[in-house]
């Protein structure tokens, strides 16, 4: 097994144990694929299915960049249906028994021989929708989602035609409908009866309502024929539905994949690929680009904001004079360099000893949107016995939150600063810029001791690291 998959790891939400742990990538796939597909399914569709769990990880993981579990903040992927169907390998081992060896081997070789493939449009990952049998054609996107997609449009299908789901019949009664559809269907007469569109239609009675005469599926019937022919008592008589019988052809939404399709061609020769492009319209099936172990960073924007700078009113000065908008541009740059080396596509906004507007910062900050906005600065008191390092975010910002708190702790543990916490606040930046967002009040300037550090370039460097460090722990994968 590639040992850089093996490096991946997924956040996962236990719904038994409610807690938060870390997965293997390939592991939470094999489970994942043994419950959306049938295990007895051919191997290139199985590497079909395996494609498309791996493209909704992609999207999913946020150390690759997904959007994560969007019930649990914290999580990449829970277990309770939310993010998708999902068993667990000791499920699988007493649902399999003897077979499970053979059954997990299967799943193992799906997820290996398809790589790191996913499915893509325009270089980016795919929403991978399947369903179990289309009967006879997959759906377009607007039918379904209510948008258009561009690779989620309709296809015919005759692949599916030996599922078991092709056709089904599920019958109910009136009474049955009433209570799922949450309505009262109007009732007639039982002496009446209502007309049915190509069953019963064309019905004419005389004025004591006795029928002279009726059309029932396409064929009209006078009153006494139907007496005869029907067994009953009198012209004057009506019906009464008491149940339906649905005839249904397929199984699921008819989006992307149809699993039992997928399995005839499969069956007939056809690829993992042929598979996926003949569901998919347009899309390019590809391996995902992953950060290296020495580039944990590769694909994140960070934006840099070193405070103040220029002539600026607010810029706050040591008992010794140490500026604040120096020891910010100063840590700043260093820190540009170090996540620049770990793979990140920094911008700052400003390189020098320049004044910047807030507003400008933040419209720099909006038409990049980067994952992350760092504001870099120094608190002053005019106690000067305050120190310590805090961290703000913008009410609600769990992603800022999470961050901050790492920073503070890298802070401590490197300039050995008091944690002074993470807190929320309505600060321009964090307010207007509109991603997450954090002011980082590195030291107290004003404190004597503190402001000795932050004179040291040294101490600015290991500032820098310590920022650095925890913007790596937040993307790491284990």
């Amino acid at each position: 097994m590639d040992d850089r998959k093996e490096r991946i790891y997924v956040k996962v939400y236990d719904h038994q144990t409610e807690q938060l742990a870390s997965k293997p990538m390939v592991e939470l796939m094999k489970e994942m694929i043994a419950a959306q597909m049938p295990i007895s399914f051919e191997r290139e569709a199985l590497k079909a299915q395996a494609i498309i769990v791996r493209t909704f990880l992609v999207r999913q993981v946020k150390s690759l960049g997904g959007s994560g579990c969007s019930q649990y903040e914290d999580a990449d992927f829970c277990t309770g249906g939310h993010c998708g169907d999902w068993i667990s390998k000791e499920s699988l081992m007493a649902l399999w028994g003897s077979d499970f060896h053979i059954n997990w081997t299967k799943l193992e070789e799906a997820v290996k021989e398809t790589g790191d493939q996913i499915i893509t449009m325009n270089n980016k990952p795919i929403e991978p929708r399947y369903h179990i049998t289309c009967g006879g054609a997959t759906e377009n996107s607007e039918n379904v989602k209510g948008n258009k997609i561009l690779y989620l449009r309709k296809v015919l299908c005759s692949y599916c035609n030996n599922s078991p789901y092709w056709k089904q019949t599920v019958e109910m009664t009136i009474e049955e409908i009433e209570e799922k559809l949450k309505i009262k269907m109007s009732e007639t007469s039982s002496i009446e009866g209502p007309w049915i569109q190509g069953m019963v239609e064309n019905v004419e009675r005389d004025e004591d309502g006795r029928i002279i005469e009726m059309k029932i599926s396409g064929t009209t019937f006078k009153g006494t024929d139907l007496v005869a022919l029907l067994g009953l008592d009198s012209t004057r008589f009506g019906w009464k539905p008491i149940s339906f019988k649905f005839e249904i052809g397929g199984k699921g939404d008819g989006l992307g994949l149809c699993q039992y399709g997928a399995n005839a061609m499969a069956r007939e020769g056809k690829d993992a690929e042929e598979i996926l492009n003949y569901y998919f319209t347009g899309v390019s099936i590809k391996e995902f680009e992953k950060r290296s172990i020495n580039m944990p960073l590769s694909g994140k924007i960070i934006v840099l904001d070193p405070g103040h700078g220029g002539d600026n009113s607010e810029d706050n000065e040591g008992p010794t004079g140490v500026r604040e908008k120096d020891v910010n541009l100063a840590i700043s740059s260093s820190l540009a360099e170090i996540l620049r080396k770990a793979g990140a596509e920094v911008y700052e906004t400003r390189t020098e000893d320049v004044y910047v507007s807030l507003g400008k910062r933040a419209a720099l900050a909006n038409k990049i949107r980067p994952n992350f906005f760092l504001s870099i600065h120094q608190n002053a008191f005019a106690n000067p016995n305050i120190s310590g390092s805090e961290v703000y975010h913008y009410r609600g910002d769990r992603d800022g939150e999470t961050l901050g708190n790492l920073i503070l702790k890298e802070l401590a543990q490197s300039l050995g600063t008091a944690e002074r916490g993470v807190k929320i606040a309505d600060f321009y930046l964090l307010r207007e810029v509109r991603t997450t967002a954090l002011q980082i009040e590195v030291a107290f300037i004003t404190n004597p001791e503190e402001e000795q550090k932050l004179q040291d370039q040294v101490s600015r460097k290991d500032a820098a690291e310590a920022i650095g460090k925890a913007l790596i722990k937040y993307y790491s994968y284990e």
